[in-house]
């Protein structure tokens, strides 16, 4: 039984306090959310949170010092702790800005109401879980409160055997002279040539800047059925995917802002990927583990490209990159090459695309409603991005940014050419 276990090099900057070198990550949380129209009960949702802890370890896993270093040891019980609020808007944008206290529990949440409304939001500690896992717990945590709310009596299977991190996982998937050659790569520094465009930092220290409860940003466009069916019509007949026409869009409406005004500029599309399909066997999507690493896709835009070429150039290449295992490769060479003292350059990216797809509607109780879903996560220094999925057919786009770097009405225009390049696909 592993009830503990190293927290492994990968997982690390999740729980060191690295920022000094540029790794905005420490204690960082990932936020899911589902709004929905009825009435929450506070005690049955302090039970279903419960359940979730029983069912997966990493949840009630603590830090603890041990004699080399840092350790994820098991505990025998966590309660989540669960905090009422009234209001939605306001609340939800203070609390996503918010750094919960992770020293009783991995898993926080929030009940947030308006009337008839309810929004329930899960903060998971992102060393132990991603986006992934993240939105995976908060279909369980529903399953377990319609149950409960129907009079059963759910039991999972209780689970105390850590998951092994994803590097220890990969450890081995490549000869050490293949890795070793690569770290003598980043040994030799950036090419500053090859910098991407990004868009100008409008917020740095500008006068009136959002207050520290009001810094990071989640921007949604929703688009009714109707829409999302004409939008999906649109990509099939270009011959892309919704994911690679959206990529393609926001990739150049941010071209749009950038000088000069006329020919091509160097461009990276910062992908996410989910390394538990990468292993073999997988890992089910449910493990809750931090299995995420992130891809660069260079890309030349031009301000007359059309979004379906630019995303079927991203979508071809990310591709190409995931046959060469390129995800994999790039994390344990990073990882050597620190382990070394070789510093890795943090990456540059011109805007991130986060494609979370298809996310099924999850249960609710009887007499209540699901109205949408989404999730956050962002810190210091990290570059905006784009989150694309489709929630009981409807297509959501959100924006998240960090509003002391970009200024609200940078974001705005993006926002809108966004709106009007989808909607105009749409008629």
């Amino acid at each position: 039984m592993i009830i503990q276990r190293p927290v492994s090099p990968y997982e690390s900057p999740y729980f060191f306090d690295l920022r000094a070198a540029g790794l905005p990550l420490y204690d960082m949380p990932a936020y899911v959310e589902s709004l929905v129209r009825g009435r929450m009960d506070p005690a049955l949702m302090t039970r279903a949170l419960g359940l979730l802890t029983e069912r997966h370890p990493m949840l009630r896993s603590g830090v603890v010092a041990g004699a080399e270093g840092l350790l994820l040891r098991v505990r025998d019980r966590v309660q989540p702790p669960l905090t009422v609020r009234d209001g939605i808007d306001e609340p939800f944008a203070e609390l996503i800005n918010h750094r919960p206290d992770w020293t009783e529990s991995m898993l926080h949440a929030w009940l947030l109401t308006d009337g008839e409304r309810s929004q329930v939001v899960l903060a998971v500690h992102h060393g132990v879980a991603d986006g992934r896992s993240a939105f995976a717990l908060l279909d369980e945590f529903w399953q377990y409160y319609t149950a409960l709310a129907a009079g059963a009596n759910p039991a999972p299977e209780r689970r105390d055997d850590l998951p092994e991190a994803i590097d220890t996982r990969l450890a081995g998937a490549f000869p050490d002279d293949e890795i070793d050659a690569l770290v003598d790569v980043l040994a030799q520094g950036p090419d500053d040539t090859l910098k991407p465009a990004t868009l100008p930092t409008e917020g740095m220290g500008r006068p009136g800047r959002p207050a520290p409860a009001r810094r990071f940003v989640v921007d949604r466009l929703e688009f009714e059925p109707e829409v999302t069916d004409a939008v999906a019509d649109a990509a099939r007949a270009r011959g892309v995917t919704v994911n690679s026409l959206v990529t393609g869009l926001v990739l150049t409406a941010v071209r749009a802002q950038l000088a000069p005004e006329t020919g091509p500029l160097a461009m990276v599309c910062g992908h996410g990927v989910d390394l538990r399909t990468r292993l073999t066997p997988e890992l089910p999507l449910s493990t809750v583990l931090n299995c995420i690493t992130g891809l660069q896709t260079p890309v030349v835009v031009s301000h007359d490209d059309h979004p379906h070429t630019v995303g079927r150039e991203v979508a071809e290449q990310f591709a190409a990159a995931l046959s060469r295992r390129d995800p994999e490769r790039f994390l344990l060479t990073a990882l050597r090459a620190g382990a070394r003292g070789v510093a890795v350059p943090m990456p540059v990216v011109s805007y991130g695309i986060s494609n979370v797809g298809r996310i099924p509607a999850h249960p609710v109780p009887e007499g209540m409603s699901l109205i949408r879903f989404g999730g956050t996560s962002n810190a210091p220094g990290m570059p905006p991005k784009i989150g694309a999925a489709s929630f009981g057919g409807r297509l959501l786009l959100q924006n998240e940014y960090d509003g002391w770097t970009y200024s609200e009405e940078q974001m705005g225009r993006l926002r809108e050419t966004m709106r009007a390049s989808l909607e105009g696909l749409a008629r």
